[in-house]
């Protein structure tokens, strides 16, 4: 299926493209975006509960800029997505894009870690709430991973690994900016670190699942 398979004639009657082809990916990911931010926000308010200071937080520039940077790394993989639905499209504008974010903030996180008190420093490297971001954030990613990955599979790609891994760090990144909702953090080192783990184990699960997918289909193919 390419790019450009969006009607097929068959004899004097025309078939629609299929819903998902490699001409559609973009918005099917904003699609599967949309829904899953809305599925994420019941998800907070149902389960995980808003932070107790949600009321008051939108006044603080940092509840703004831990939004910007995982809604910019969102944006920065569905440009990744888009540019590999393209014949010989590459994700290096993009990869530059979100490894700048990336690099910003660590280096804030860097900076903000020699100026913290040890024993608060300590609190935020505790198990606990490592894994517990981690495992929220793909929890909240889980419902568009799994649309996400079906619909990419139905598509003959040339690249499915590098697909799965953009498309599972655009669900990762919309996941980790509903999260905010609920995470109380603000810091530079608990997002850069935590935070921007979880949307990458988000596109290791993206990439490793259509991969297999990939494969099955390739080896169950007849011969």
């Amino acid at each position: 299926m390419t790019i450009d398979d969006t009607v097929a004639p068959l004899g004097d009657v025309e078939t629609t493209a299929p819903a998902w082809s490699t001409a559609t990916i973009p918005v099917r990911l904003i699609e599967i975006g949309v829904a899953g931010a809305l599925a994420a926000v019941l998800m907070v308010l149902l389960w995980l509960g808003v932070r107790p200071d949600l009321a008051s937080t939108p006044s603080q520039p940092f509840f703004w800029l831990k939004a910007f940077y995982t809604g910019g790394l969102a944006w920065a993989a569905l440009s990744a997505a888009t540019a590999l639905a393209r014949p010989k499209g590459t994700m290096l504008p993009a990869l530059a894009v979100s490894s700048a974010l990336v690099a910003a903030m660590l280096i804030a996180a860097a900076i903000q870690a020699t100026r913290l008190e040890p024993a608060l420093l300590a609190k935020l490297f505790r198990p606990v709430g490592i894994w517990s971001c981690l495992f929220n954030i793909v929890s909240l990613a889980a419902p568009m991973l799994v649309f996400a990955t079906w619909g990419l599979s139905r598509i003959d790609l040339e690249r499915p690994a590098a697909m799965g891994l953009a498309a599972g760090l655009f669900c990762g990144g919309v996941a980790a900016t509903v999260y905010g909702l609920h995470c109380p953090h603000s810091t530079f080192v608990f997002v850069g670190l935590w935070y921007t783990a979880g949307i990458a184990v988000c596109g290791a699960i993206g990439a490793g699942a259509l991969k297999l997918l990939w494969l099955r289909s390739v080896f169950a193919a007849p011969e």
